[in-house]
């Protein structure tokens, strides 16, 4: 991915973080922001997440694989317990139940990177 796509993929995803209400203090912050640019640019790491997304991501932040897969979890809990549901609710749609459980971090993941992909494809359309 060219450089200045990557950097505009990458200020998108942390906004879209921001305003589902990620706090930007916990480490999983960063971790799932890296896994959805990850995710963004090449879709073959959804069917990979530990053998190879959780294994690159804790290369890059120099710490190990639990701890990426611990932080990208607690993320997602904290964004489904206290971010903004109608942002979540946009986001998501139908495709979760909030009352049943929050999703994984896989359908996470792959659900806000859909979301930048299917935004990009309706510029592009226009």
């Amino acid at each position: 991915m060219k450089e200045i796509i990557k950097h505009e993929v990458y200020q998108r995803v942390t906004t879209t973080l921001h305003k589902i209400g990620t706090p930007a203090h916990i480490k999983g912050h960063n971790y799932l922001r890296s896994a959805i640019v990850r995710v963004y640019a090449d879709e073959t790491y959804l069917g990979k997440m530990m053998s190879r997304l959780y294994p690159d991501i804790a290369k890059e932040y120099k710490t190990s694989v639990s701890c990426v897969e611990r932080g990208i979890r607690n993320a997602v809990e904290v964004s489904w317990n206290r971010g903004d549901i109608e942002v979540l609710d946009m986001i998501f749609g139908n495709t979760i139940s909030y009352t049943k459980s929050k999703p994984t971090n896989s359908e996470f993941i792959a659900m806000i990177a859909d979301m930048l992909k299917t935004e990009d494809y309706q510029y592009i359309k226009d």
